[in-house]
């Protein structure tokens, strides 16, 4: 049984979409499952409806359908709940169980930023097997999935690329792939991590790496395959990207027109399946990694060396605070030491914290984040420390610390957090072609924003002979 007739059988998936509007207006995702799974096209709206939605000639597609998907739609297009037909068919019907060797375990998983968002396709995984032909296969519930009778696993899983080690994949659901990286929740650096550490998994099964997510910035695993594949009819994976009402005609045009009403560029990728123009790459992951020092995670004070200190302090409540310190060695910035603090914390505390380790390396002043509230300066200066701010913008230290990174005069040190931070910042132009650089919304970058200080400070700071 191929995934069109179970979609259409009143005993399997069928009553899952039917919940509104009947089959009929589902589809053009039906149209998409056809081209995924190598099942035969044919009517003409159809085939313009490919042509739309893939920029390939519909003639051309490979007859065996696609390991790799990427549906590029917007919000409210009926992405998720096909994403769980399609988990759901890999896992009871496709029949990849059967090549399973004995005593290994075939895993659909389904991987987002969050956990909370896993939990919305596994919930429509799940709701799908309360129909009547399935509702007996489940064997087993956790808070992170089920087992079936045939062996197989469904399971959620927060973008952390160790924990599909040891299973065979039967298929992977990515979901919102192009965010990974953005939350503080993901363990993923980054989407293109994340599918190169799958890929093994779903080697030895045939396994269908189904993505899906609404367009973002013009960097990582999506917008690659998007330049890779759309509108190449020899492209080995497919890209289905369009706008929302296209795959869901059920989406009022009003919500549409009210959203793109009040953030054009927002709307634009929310709502028509664009990728954001006013939002880029600050630099490659590759670029930064070349710069840091492997295995070194500081360096201790030494006399005859003048340091620069430099910290982001935040109330405690929710944001990380960060202290870095530096030396310059002829063109080199050479980052000595780094450290975030994570809240709750007091902030005082951390002040004090902050200048005990800065006293280590006989630094008496510190400079700031340029937004810093008052009780700042008076926290440490109770500790003997001077302290001043910054006078520019964090934005303008990260497009000031840009050349360094890609001249090699600096020296990182080996810390993840700091390489996934800079490695996350956005470049936004905004009104007047200024340019913004910042963390994605509902990220972090205190770590960064520290190395980027202390890198201008000590860049710039004029030492005095015989001073240390």
């Amino acid at each position: 049984m191929n995934i069109i007739e179970a979609i259409k059988d009143r005993n399997i998936f069928e009553p899952f979409l039917h919940y509104r509007g009947g089959l009929e207006t589902w589809q053009p995702w039906m149209v998409a499952l056809r081209v995924v799974y190598g099942l035969p096209v044919a009517q003409l709206r159809s085939l313009k409806l490919v042509r739309q939605c893939t920029g390939r000639d519909p003639q051309k597609l490979p007859p065996t359908g696609f390991d790799t998907a990427l549906f590029l739609t917007g919000r409210r297009s009926g992405k998720s709940r096909i994403a769980a037909v399609a988990g759901a068919y890999e896992a009871v019907l496709a029949g990849r169980h059967t090549g399973l060797a004995r005593g290994e375990i075939g895993l659909v998983a389904v991987i987002s930023p969050t956990r909370f968002q896993s939990r919305i396709v596994r919930n429509y995984l799940r709701a799908i097997f309360d129909t009547p032909l399935l509702t007996n296969e489940v064997t087993r519930e956790t808070a992170d999935g089920f087992a079936l009778n045939n062996g197989v696993q469904i399971q959620i899983m927060t973008g952390d690329w160790r924990s599909v080690r040891g299973f065979s994949l039967l298929a992977a659901i990515i979901d919102e792939a192009a965010f990974f990286g953005l939350d503080a929740e993901s363990k993923v650096r980054s989407d293109t991590e994340l599918i190169r550490a799958i890929r093994p998994s779903l080697a030895t099964t045939g396994g269908k790496l189904i993505g899906i997510s609404t367009p973002y910035a013009k960097k990582g695993w999506c917008y690659q395959q998007w330049k890779r594949n759309h509108g190449n009819d020899g492209g080995r994976g497919l890209v289905w990207n369009c706008p929302s009402r296209t795959m869901n005609p059920t989406l009022p045009q009003s919500v549409v027109g009210a959203a793109l009403a009040e953030d054009l560029q927002a709307a634009k990728s929310e709502y028509l399946g664009e990728f954001r123009e006013d939002i880029g790459e600050y630099l490659p992951r590759a670029v930064i990694e070349k710069e840091v020092v492997p295995g070194r995670r500081e360096l201790l004070p030494r006399p005859d060396i003048r340091y620069t200190a430099f910290a982001d302090l935040s109330g405690g409540r929710a944001d990380d605070a960060a202290v870095a310190i530096a030396h310059k060695r002829d063109r080199t910035v050479i980052i000595d030491f780094a450290k975030r603090y994570r809240p709750p914390f007091s902030p005082q505390d951390i002040c004090r914290e902050m200048s005990d380790e800065i006293k280590r390396y006989g630094i008496r002043r510190i400079t700031g984040d340029n937004y810093a509230a008052e009780f700042v300066a008076r926290a440490f200066e109770g500790n003997g420390i001077r302290y001043q701010k910054a006078d520019k913008p964090k934005s303008i230290l990260y497009a000031e610390l840009l050349p360094r990174l890609c001249s090699g005069e600096i020296e990182l040190p080996d810390d993840e957090v700091l390489i996934s931070q800079l490695a996350g910042l956005e470049r936004r132009v905004r009104s007047g072609g200024r340019d913004i650089i910042d963390h994605p919304p509902g990220a972090h970058d205190d770590l960064a924003n520290v190395i980027a200080g202390v890198a201008t400070v000590a860049a710039t700071r004029r030492l005095r002979v015989g001073a240390f």
